[in-house]
């Protein structure tokens, strides 16, 4: 273990000492005082500032800062990076010496698809920046944030202390496993976004069935009590968290559907209703983002806590969660060749997985964090895994084991620094069954639809708050 880890490794032992860490979460000043922008261990939001021993990982010296040149705010992301050069490509003739530093589903997609999956690597780039406000709250919440204090195990990482907290990062040196996953979550990647946004589902031949939505997403707990509608429905469960709205528009037989809905600080169980254009009617749709369900847009190939990677969603916790490790892996990095325009699905899709031309992958230190479900409950997923990006929060890879804990579902999250609002997040993923060969790709891709009818999705001002309302739905519906 490098000088770095180890260091990390005492935190976290010293944290996970504290008598009352599953109540307060909080850490003591000391400890919040390893966190800065400069001259710290660690940055604002809990990475080490370091390179690795080998200096394969360089140091974090405040991510992406300025634009590249060509870029035009409100316009295609330009590369940063597109001079680097391949250092080495990952096949299945060598990935066997670079095991330990690969997942446990990235080499099994090596064993799945010998003739056809490879791993371009380039220098690692450590690209993450924030806003100031956003550093400086990672900051003060280090000390302040509080869980709710239910001593139920299944709640009592369920629930935050809305007075205790700033918007930053919820719990920048986490102690335990649902404190990473609650800081995964509720990452940032802006205070609101509308785009019209494409994706996928991918048969085992490598032939597709595309479709389109419109996303129309609100992060409550990033913003500012004043920048919040005085409307009773955003205070309930304690405060929204997060809300979202999503609306068909192709294929065909789903035109015109919408849904919205927002979780809360005292319960994450997503609230949502659905609006059918045939019916004329707005109705409850406690199947929307809730555990293992169906994902919206993915023919049953993705549930809907694989957004993200891995998302928390429902009022309990149905995992037993592992303390989080900090590990070091080839993972998905600034993907901005996937971002770029004119991209077409023709392109990218591939049997088995996404085209190896367009990805970028990078050596980076990941959060592992690891769950299998309580006795009690029971998901399509009983034992699985999700790896962030130290410096974001943001995922880059997820792992999902079946019933009889053999590898099934295999995840790689796409993402880029959006540098014009200072945020980390995927610009399209991939959720990959190895069992049927198919795989799906949730509505991003934000390059891929009809050309004058995409772009970069709108992070500047917030969508219209009512599609996230039940009465708001109905009155926006059309037949």
């Amino acid at each position: 273990m490098n000088q770095s880890l180890m260091k990390r490794s005492l935190l976290m032992f010293a944290a996970s000492s504290l008598v009352v860490a599953s109540v307060t979460a909080k850490v003591s000043p000391e400890e919040a005082a390893q966190l800065g922008l400069v001259g710290t261990p660690l940055t604002p939001i809990g990475a080490i500032r370091a390179g690795n021993a080998d200096g394969t990982i360089p140091e974090w010296t405040g991510g992406i800062t300025e634009y590249p040149a060509g870029f035009i705010p409100g316009g295609w992301y330009v590369d940063p990076f597109a001079d680097d050069e391949v250092l080495f490509t990952i096949t299945v003739q060598n990935y066997k010496q670079y095991a330990d530093k690969l997942t446990v589903g990235t080499q099994a997609m090596f064993e799945r698809y010998p003739e056809t999956f490879q791993m371009h690597v380039y220098p690692t780039r450590r690209s993450a920046s924030f806003p100031d406000w956003y550093y400086e709250g990672s900051i003060y919440n280090a000390s302040h944030t509080e869980w709710c204090g239910d001593t139920d195990p299944t709640l009592a990482e369920r629930c935050v202390k809305k007075e205790t907290f700033k918007p930053g990062v919820w719990f920048p040196i986490p102690k335990t496993g649902g404190e990473a996953l609650w800081n995964h979550s509720f990452f940032y990647w802006g205070k609101s976004n509308e785009a019209t946004a494409y994706g996928m589902n991918v048969f085992a031949d490598g032939s597709y069935a595309d479709h389109m939505k419109i996303d129309r997403w609100i992060l409550p707990w990033a913003m500012t009590d004043d920048e919040i509608p005085d409307d009773d429905y955003f205070k309930r469960q304690g405060g929204a968290t997060i809300c979202g709205s999503q609306e068909d528009v192709y294929p065909p037989r789903t035109a015109g559907q919408m849904f919205g809905g927002c979780g809360g600080f005292s319960s994450i169980d997503f609230d949502a209703y659905l609006y059918i254009p045939g019916q004329r009617r707005v109705r409850k749709a406690p199947e929307i983002g809730f555990y293992d369900s169906p994902g919206t847009g993915s023919d049953g190939l993705r549930t809907a806590d694989q957004r993200w990677g891995w998302a928390l969603t429902g009022s309990e916790e149905w995992y037993e969660l592992e303390q989080p490790l900090i590990k070091e892996y080839y993972v998905p990095y600034n993907s901005y060749k996937l971002a770029q325009p004119g991209v077409t699905w023709d392109e990218l899709a591939r049997p088995g997985h996404l085209n190896p031309d367009y990805k970028r992958y990078e050596l980076h230190r990941v959060w592992q964090i690891e769950g299998r479900t309580r006795p009690q409950f029971r998901h399509l997923s009983p034992h699985r895994l999700v790896y962030v990006d130290e410096d974001s929060w943001a995922a880059t890879n997820a792992d999902m084991y079946d019933s009889q804990d053999n590898i099934w579902r295999v995840s790689e999250l796409y993402n880029i620094n959006f540098y014009d609002y200072k945020f980390t997040q995927f610009w399209g993923d991939a959720h990959m069954d190895l069992v049927n060969g198919r795989y799906a790709c949730v509505n991003s891709f934000y390059n891929i639809g009809i050309k004058d009818q995409n772009g970069p999705p709108l992070y500047n001002a917030p969508p219209d708050w009512e599609y996230q309302k039940p009465s708001g739905l109905r009155m926006r519906g059309v037949r």
